[in-house]
């Protein structure tokens, strides 16, 4: 089942309508809802399960939104079987006024595969179950495949006892397997109860079976096969020869073929002969047409030339005379530039210059200032800097000290590495000693439990030994018994059964003649009764029908009067009839008619017509009664016909008194042979259990001597492993005047810490003064920075300050005492700018006369140039040209324009016979090889239908062999059958309570769960397999997940040689890769429930406890699993993951005044 689009509206958290779009959400595989908690996750999947099955999972029934009257859910999905069908359902609740809660109000489900809707069903049951029987999943089974709570499953992997059980119990939804099937299997044993008294009639129909019809039946069999595989060989060597000939005969067709085409292809080698000159002709046109082009173009250009040449002269005379005026012009303007302007620009200098020196005069000041304040700051920082040295310099002499004082802390500590070397070899031998120890101690005990075990089995040995020649003896005597009682037998249940069936069918030909006796008098009675009814009714019928007859006529008449009479009184003398044309109407021949009277008449053919049909049914009905009726009276006179006259030869009163007696006789042989058959099952069965008993004791004493000689082997090994590690540490304690190496390994361990800490000590120490002295080093060279920038800062402001003074004195100097300095300037700029412009813009026009002037004399000379060399490239190019139509063999233009082609053509052209010539080479090289694979061999038509008819006619011989001896096969395994029947109903009685004891005993055994917790450990098997193989697919076969006897889980880990792993030793990561396994192959098996698969799932598992290396292999395991059949959703409120997941359907929750929940997708 493939979701494609749902519509919520009125649901939860959901007011308005909202449609989420699942071909978008899915498309790229995996996909992720979010939102926070209340915004409405689970109400997406509610919404599913409301439209598919009327109700929602979480079996709440307060799910309208309290806004809202009435709730609207539409679900649009697909199914992907063999043939792709989509549904829509539809589904509409309202609030029930008096309690609130939802009741069901319209609903139907729709088939949209094609343009044209179907409705499949409008009823609310009627709905849920057409989508229960589509999806073939119930709500319960739905929810659990489609939404997988990933934490259920990673607590299930790691189960175990009494809590694993109930929670695959709950899984499978075995719960139903507990009491249901105890009251199954008590029906079953009041059935088999009840078999027994039905056991005699069911022995009834196997007449005519024998062992010799079977033996029979055997030999034809036999018969019957051996002509079949005679035939059948002689076919196979026919469908080989055919073979062989078929391969020949389709080469020659083939060959033919392929010589036509051949044929074909050399009838069009005309065409492509012209074809071939079109291009040479085109090509050659190709290269001529460039020329062509180029020596036209040259002649347009010599024109256009010519043309402007004459244009630009005249211009030229016009721009003459306006040159000579300008240039007056302009000579007055520059005498006016030259002799005022330079005295304006002394004048405007110095005015410059004294608002530059004010401006200096400004700035000094400025400077000046900050000058003094830097000096006082720089003094400042000088004396603060002086006494952070001092106290630095304080603390690197007191760091020094407690450098050296740890320095001879640490060397005090020092531990010879020899000495150290031999401890630490002491200590092993002393552990490996200590091991070896404990191994002799256990072997000891392993010795004297086997002993002790010896001796008690060879005590059960003489015991049982005695017991089996007990046994034995008693089996003898009981057999010996049953042996005298079969030589004695009374007869068999043949004799019963032919007895029995020659009673019963005595008996039921007797009941059968009087029922049919009885039944032909009563239908002999039966069809006098309806003969007479037919014939009162027939005339009766015949009657009315007449009666309605005259009435319709009388109607009619009236009806014609009554029209008649409407057209006359609308007539007027004078004017036409508009039925006859007359202009005379005789109005006193009018007859007056009443429009009650044929109401009346019609009421009446109404009540008439009603009564005839009625009448007419009952005829048709006692005709068919009649004739069932005469056919079961014929039925009955045959079946007496069919009973014959042998019923009446026996009395049914003896057989069944010869029956009884019989009967009892076998019975009793039956009981005593059945208590004998008994009492010699058991005492084989207990010799048989004692003798295996016997054999598992004696096993068990040869294994018990095996085991003590490999443990007295073993324990000498470790004797002397003993004394020698004995030896060893004996040496090392007398070397190292060492008694207890373990206390001496601690007190060297403790040392060394010591030792260590005291390294680390001076490491810090010393890091921190080497930190103190760079900023001493720091602070002197700030001091010193400080102490060079005061002096030179002291120095600048003392140069600053003259500097001030003499600017004031060159102000003065160049303009005196002038207080505005600007105007002056704007005066003397604007005079300035006067002169300037009135030259500059008769200087502008008069170079624009100039360059126009010049610029046609110069096009002038450019085009007298360039028609001069026009000229000369005609001569050339036309020499060129005519040496081109030569070469390439055209006598003028027009007949090159006429052969030019375009060169796409051409290429066309080129492909056409390239791909003639390549067609034409392989159909002769077809044709070769085809010659060789026929190698001289000739197959006329006559001599390959012979062949096919010789085939048809073998194997049609072979098909009426085979029936026959199916048919023989069929009758032999009836008669066999039929004689295994008849044996195993002979003996069904000692079966059926057989049956009845084991079906006791398991209905003691079924009290309990065990037959629930087998089927789930059946079931958990197959699921393991399907869950490693999604293990191994994930994780690229690193791991496999395995059950073990007791359906624990085990880990299989590849990665390190197939180690077998506990779940608890996995960590976060794996555990949730192996949950996520698991999880989807438990999906998959009650998806198996159903009819068609589901295409998507939900993993709710809480993702905000993942850290982020956790999150990437969740996230790539997630991303390996989806597929075009399988879309994976997470569902989640955490932010931190949505980047992750390339698709999200964000939900907003409701807000007062603002509306419901919100959804929209988003892509990343």
């Amino acid at each position: 089942m493939k979701p494609i689009k749902l519509k919520i509206k009125g649901l939860n958290s959901f007011i308005e309508e909202q449609t989420i779009d699942f071909n978008k959400l899915t498309d790229r595989g995996f996909f992720g809802i979010f939102g926070p908690t209340g915004s409405g996750k689970s109400t997406i999947l509610d919404g599913i399960t409301l439209a598919l099955y009327g109700e929602v999972s979480r079996k709440s029934s307060n799910y309208i939104n309290t806004n809202c009257d009435k709730l609207n859910v539409s679900f649009e999905f697909q199914i992907s079987g063999s043939e792709v069908k989509k549904y829509l359902v539809v589904r509409e609740f309202k609030r029930d006024k008096k309690t609130g809660n939802p009741i069901s109000g319209k609903c139907k489900i729709i088939d949209i595969t094609n343009e044209e809707e179907i409705i499949l069903a409008d009823k609310v049951k009627s709905v849920t179950e057409k989508c229960k029987e589509i999806i073939g999943l119930s709500l319960e089974d739905f929810t659990r495949t489609v939404v997988l709570p990933q934490g259920k499953f990673s607590e299930f992997l790691k189960l175990e006892g009494k809590s694993r059980r109930e929670m695959l119990e709950r899984l499978f939804n075995l719960q139903q397997y507990g009491d249901n099937l105890s009251r199954k299997l008590s029906r079953e044993i009041n059935k088999e109860k009840t078999e027994n008294s039905v056991l005699l009639g069911q022995l009834m129909g196997y007449e005519d079976i024998s062992e010799e019809k079977k033996n029979e039946k055997s030999e034809e069999l036999k018969t019957s096969i051996e002509n079949l595989d005679s035939v059948s060989n002689e076919l196979k060597f026919i469908e080989d020869k055919f073979k062989e000939n078929q391969e020949l005969w389709n080469l020659q067709l083939e060959i033919n073929e392929y010589k036509n085409k051949e044929e074909q292809l050399i009838s069009k080698a005309e065409d492509i002969e012209r074809i071939k000159k079109v291009i040479k002709l085109g090509e050659s046109a190709l290269k001529v047409n460039p020329y062509i082009l180029t020596y036209e173009d040259i002649i347009r250009n010599i024109e256009v030339t010519e043309k402007e040449l004459k244009e630009c002269m005249s211009n030229l005379e016009n721009i003459k005379e306006k040159k000579l005026n300008i240039e007056e012009e302009w000579n007055n303007a520059r005498l006016k530039k030259d002799k005022e302007l330079p005295e304006y620009k002394i004048r405007e200098q110095k005015v410059k210059d004294a608002l530059e020196d004010r401006r200096i005069l400004i700035n000094l000041e400025k400077e000046i200032e900050s000058l003094e304040n830097k000096v006082k700051d720089l003094e400042k920082n000088q004396e603060l800097n002086n006494k952070n040295l001092i106290t630095i310099e304080g603390r690197i002499e007191k760091g020094n000290i407690v450098v050296e004082e740890e320095e001879k802390r640490r060397d005090s500590l020092k531990i010879d590495n020899e000495f150290k070397n031999e401890v630490q070899k002491g200590l092993l031998i002393t552990n490996s000693y200590e091991d070896i120890l404990k191994r002799e101690k256990d072997i000891k005990i392993k010795i004297e439990k086997i002993n002790n075990g010896i001796k008690i089995n060879n005590e059960s040995e003489i015991k049982i030994k005695n017991q089996l020649d007990e046994k034995k003896k008693s089996l003898g005597e009981n057999e010996k018994n049953l042996e005298e009682l079969i030589k004695n037998c009374p007869g068999n249940q043949n004799d019963l059964l032919e007895l029995q069936k020659l009673n019963s069918e005595s008996k039921k030909a007797w009941e059968n003649f009087n029922k049919y006796n009885e039944e032909i008098d009563k239908y002999k009675k039966d069809v006098i009764n309806y003969d007479i009814f037919l014939k009162e009714n027939r005339e009766r019928h015949i009657k009315l029908k007449e009666e309605i007859e005259v009435l319709k006529a009388d109607v009619k008449e009236l009806q014609i009067e009554n029209l008649a009479n409407t057209l006359r009184k609308d007539l007027n003398e004078g004017k036409a009839c508009p039925v006859c044309g007359s202009v005379e109407h005789h109005k006193e021949n009018l007859k007056h008619v009443e429009l009650k009277d044929v109401k009346a008449l019609e009421k009446s053919i109404e009540e008439k017509e009603k009564t005839l049909n009625e009448l007419q049914y009952e005829i048709t009905k006692v005709e068919t009664n009649k004739k069932i009726t005469e056919e079961r009276l014929e039925e009955n006179k045959k079946s007496i016909l069919d009973l014959g006259e042998d019923f009446k030869k026996y009395s049914v009163e003896q057989l069944e008194k010869k029956f009884i007696e019989l009967e009892k006789n076998i019975n009793n042989y039956n009981i005593q042979k059945e208590n004998l058959e008994k009492l010699v099952t058991i005492f084989k069965e207990e010799y048989h259990s004692l003798d295996t008993k016997y054999k598992q004791i004696e096993a068990r004493t040869e294994e018990g001597k095996k085991q003590l000689n490999n443990l007295k082997e073993e324990y000498e090994e470790v004797v002397k492993i003993l004394k020698d590690n004995e030896s060893k540490l004996n040496n090392i304690k007398d070397k190292t005047n060492v008694i207890d190496f373990k206390a001496k390994n601690d007190e060297i361990i403790n040392k060394e810490k010591e030792r260590e800490e005291a390294e680390i000590n001076i490491k810090k120490y010393r890091e921190k003064i080497e930190e103190l002295i760079t900023k001493k080093d720091t602070l002197v060279n700030t001091l010193n920075n400080i102490r060079e920038s005061l002096a030179r800062e002291k120095s600048i402001l003392q140069e600053k300050d003259k500097n001030r003074n003499e600017k004031i004195l060159q102000i003065k100097n160049k303009i005196g005492d002038v207080d505005n300095i600007e105007n002056l300037l704007t005066h003397i700029q604007e005079e300035m700018k006067k002169i300037e412009n009135n030259f500059i813009n008769i200087e502008k026009l008069k170079e624009e006369i100039e360059k126009n002037y010049q610029k046609y004399n110069d096009m002038i000379i450019s085009l007298n140039t360039k028609n001069s060399e026009l000229h000369k490239n005609r001569d050339r190019d036309k020499e060129k040209l005519d040496s081109i139509l030569k070469e390439e063999s055209f006598s003028s233009i027009e007949e090159v324009r006429n052969n030019i082609i375009n060169k796409n053509k051409i290429n066309d052209f080129k492909i056409e016979i390239e791909k003639y010539n390549d067609e034409l080479s392989k159909v002769k090289g077809t044709i070769e090889n085809l010659i060789k694979k026929i190698n001289n061999r000739v197959l006329t038509e006559e001599q390959w239908e012979k062949i096919k008819q010789e085939k048809d006619l073998k194997k049609k011989q072979v098909e009426e062999l085979s029936k026959i001896k199916i048919k023989v096969e069929e009758e032999f395994k009836n008669i066999e059958n039929k004689i295994k029947e008849l044996e195993g109903l002979l003996k069904q009685k000692e079966k059926v309570e057989h049956k009845l004891a084991l079906l006791n005993d398991l209905d003691k055994l079924f009290k309990g769960k065990k037959f629930v917790e087998f089927v789930a450990a059946t079931r958990l098997k197959y699921v393991s397999i399907e869950a490693s193989k999604r293990l191994k697919d994930i994780t690229n076969g690193n791991y496999a997940l395995e059950v073990d006897e007791n359906g624990k889980f085990i880990i299989r880990d590849y990665k390190n040689g197939g180690a077998e792993r506990d779940a608890s030793t996995l960590s976060g990561g794996e555990t949730f890769i192996a949950s996520l396994a698991l999880a989807l192959a438990l999906s998959t098996e009650i998806q198996l429930k159903g009819t068609a698969p589901l295409e998507l799932f939900f993993l709710d598992e809480g993702f905000g406890t993942l850290d982020d290396n956790l999150l990437d292999i969740v996230m790539s395991s997630l991303e390996k699993i989806h597929n075009d059949k399988l879309k994976v959703g997470i569902i989640s409120h955490v932010e931190t993951i949505k980047n992750r997941v390339p698709v999200k359907l964000i939900l907003t929750p409701a807000e007062s005044g603002k509306g419901g929940s919100k959804v929209k997708i988003e892509r990343t």
